[in-house]
């Protein structure tokens, strides 16, 4: 096996495990150097062409170096970072959490000058983003994976998409508001990164540009076809730069996950406008934004050498400011993809956890709770209007993160409760002045449509009762139409000037000194992680990667009322930070973190229920074999003094069917990965 190109990719992929998937892998004859996962072009001969395989590997080629270059700074970054906290935290013996004295990473350089967390130094550049005419308008975006052909089809139709008994005002505002919406089709945390999904949605998303997608479900024999109008714009989100494709191997090495999606994209969907926009996660810097802008540079001339009529400069780009660092690089960020740069959003689950990794040696910090059902309103004021002030005076497009909490179908109270949450979110996000927000769900997608016309109609008009009225029809209880119509009239919530010393930190959602709601060590708070948790590591490991967990809201009558919430991996990586930070720092000592993770155990295997309280994913069939693996996972996450970055460095060997497909897939799993499991096979 050749050196190893990018050596952060062994996180993921251990020696032991890639040289096995370096002696099953089938060489690909055309392509001298390239081997991949035996099957993959019999089952994706469409998808995985010679041609775009040459493709592939020739921008790899061109952007190896600095890829590599941006990922092992990313680790000394990480060192710097840890180094300063634990300096910090010397430094803060004796002061109060909140006080003007109270030092951070943030604003501090390092050996280089480079102030690694924290806002720049230099002048802000002002280079005005170029927003195509399909991309204008409100940003009503529904987030989910292509990975089947049904939802991607009902994705794209999500317009058409009615609610039973759709009140007449949705359909007269939608229509008059002439939106179409989006689709933020995500091959990222929505996903489980197994190769035949992956190339699956790739297929899928080929038959959404070119109109040719079909589904015959063969349960209730409906026939799924995309719409010939008002269809709903694909945009997909790419995975992040951090994790390797092991399924496709360049001269023995791991190609880049994010790259091989991209390039796959780029070369059979290049004649499509709309599939030349995509969503970017996870760069945490400037530096990483000018890799991928040579990336965009690399694929966009070799396109053009294959297809002359390609226009140079197509390429958009939306950045997901997920990370702290980015955060206060926005238009740093925006200026280093110039001129692909289109706009941001800001992820909210993925923001809070690597703030959470950013802090995890600062005995004083708190996550915000995962319970908080406000925590939009609540915490992520400031991070919201960074992103507006920095994104209005280029002209980009601000979008801001997702409202994830569904309805149970059928129960009336629950619809009413989300909709109350639904409407407060949507409202706020409107408030701070950004152009959309992501929904989880495609019957969330016209009534987003309808609020955000309302709400433009009385900013225009404050006579217009449109959004009253609306308001009125889907929640018609008085009980929760008044103080939800009081917090729609009334103000924002004040947030914390400039000049207050905890603004940096009030950016990042990092000045909480006590939750609120609930404290991160009640009980109540560990169960519910590790109840969501469980279930949802069980489910990826099945290959979903994103699933509504059972949870509960509270109505104005103060009952709780059943609701789901759709989880993904990034709130699992919240999860298990906020579980981590208790432990580590002896809030919950170890033996009642064991004792809560049995009683849970115990509750997921049994299949209890209470009247607010359901297991989702039953621990029967498939999930109970993946089950006693994802309490070890869980375990190790919260457990590890050094613990791994990204939940997916553990996840990942789960993907490839020789772990898989194993008798014991975790004696397997720790056989290939030796030392990357703590439990031995053979512990309960």
């Amino acid at each position: 096996m050749s050196t190893t190109h990018i050596p952060p990719y062994l996180r993921f992929l251990p020696p032991t495990l890639l040289a096995h998937l370096n002696a099953s892998a089938e060489p690909v004859v055309a392509v001298s150097g390239l081997s991949r996962t035996p099957g993959l072009v019999e089952q994706f001969g469409r998808i995985e062409t010679d041609d775009a395989m040459r493709f592939v590997v020739a921008l790899y080629e061109q952007v190896r170096d600095p890829l590599c270059a941006i990922l092992l700074q990313r680790q000394e970054d990480r060192a710097f970072v840890d180094q300063q906290t634990l300096a910090c935290v010397e430094h803060n013996k004796g002061r109060d959490y909140r006080s003007a004295s109270y030092e951070t990473v943030i604003g501090k350089p390092d050996h280089n000058g480079r102030i690694v967390v924290g806002p720049s130094l230099q002048p802000l550049p002002t280079h005005t983003v170029d927003v195509p005419p399909s991309m204008q308008g409100e940003h009503i975006t529904l987030f989910g994976p292509p990975d089947d052909p049904r939802m991607a089809i009902n994705a794209m139709n999500s317009l058409h998409r009615r609610l039973p008994n759709e009140p007449a005002i949705i359909a007269r505002l939608v229509e008059e508001s002439g939106q179409m919406p989006r689709w933020g089709a995500d091959n990222e945390d929505s996903m489980t990164p197994l190769a035949p999904t992956l190339l699956a949605a790739n297929a899928h998303l080929l038959g959404c540009y070119d109109g040719s997608l079909t589904y015959d479900d063969p349960t209730t024999g409906r026939h799924y076809a995309i719409a010939s109008t008002g269809l709903a714009k694909a945009i997909k989100r790419i995975p992040g730069l951090a994790l390797p494709d092991g399924h496709h191997l360049w001269h023995g090495q791991p190609l880049p996950l994010h790259l091989v999606d991209f390039a796959l994209q780029l070369f059979h969907n290049w004649r499509y406008p709309e599939a030349l926009v995509f969503y970017v996660p996870k760069l945490e810097s400037e530096e990483e934004a000018a890799y991928f802008k040579t990336l965009i540079r690399c694929a966009e001339e070799q396109l053009q050498t294959l297809h002359p009529s390609y226009k140079i400069g197509s390429i958009r780009l939306f950045v997901v400011f997920e990370h702290p660092r980015a955060i206060f690089r926005i238009r740093e960020i925006a200026e280093a993809l110039a001129p692909y740069f289109l706009g941001g959003s800001l992820g909210w689950h993925d923001f809070l956890a690597s703030t959470a990794r950013l802090f995890r040696h600062d005995p004083n910090y708190r996550i915000p709770v995962k319970a908080d059902p406000n925590i939009v309103i609540n915490r992520i004021k400031a991070s919201h209007d960074r992103l507006v002030r920095e994104l209005s005076p280029i002209q980009g497009i601000k979008i801001g993160g997702m409202y994830g909490i569904l309805y149970e179908d059928g129960d009336p109270r629950s619809f009413e409760v989300c909709m109350v949450g639904y409407i407060k979110d949507v409202v706020t996000q409107l408030k701070r002045g950004l152009d959309g927000f992501w929904v989880a769900h495609p019957n969330f997608v016209r009534i987003g449509i309808a609020l955000v016309e309302a709400w433009r109609r009385r900013q225009r008009d404050p006579q217009s009762t449109d959004l009253h009225e609306l308001i009125c029809a889907l929640v018609p209880s008085p009980t929760e139409q008044a103080p939800l119509l009081r917090f729609v009239d009334g103000p924002d919530i004040s947030g914390l000037s400039e000049d207050d010393p905890l603004y940096l930190r009030g950016i990042l959602a990092a000045d909480l000194a006590v939750s609120d709601v609930i404290a991160n060590d009640h009980p109540d708070e560990v169960r519910y992680n590790i109840f969501q948790a469980l279930q949802y590591l069980a489910d990826w490991l099945r290959g979903n990667g994103c699933v509504a967990l059972p949870a509960a809201m509270t109505n104005a009558s103060g009952e709780s009322v059943f609701v789901r919430v759709m989880d993904d991996l990034a709130t699992t990586e919240r999860s298990r930070w906020e579980l981590w930070a208790e432990v580590a720092h002896k809030r919950v000592s170890l033996q009642t973190f064991e004792r809560l993770l049995a009683e849970e155990v115990d509750f997921l295997r049994e299949g209890r229920q209470t009247p607010t309280k359901r297991v989702q994913i039953r621990w029967q069939g498939e999930c109970a074999r993946w089950y006693p693996i994802a309490i070890k996972l869980l375990r190790q996450l919260v457990t590890d003094p050094e613990p791994v970055e990204f939940v997916s460095e553990l996840l990942l060997p789960f993907t490839f069917d020789v772990i898989r497909n194993a008798e014991d897939p975790w004696a397997a799993a720790c056989s290939l990965c030796p030392k990357h499991y703590h439990e031995a096979p053979s512990s309960p």
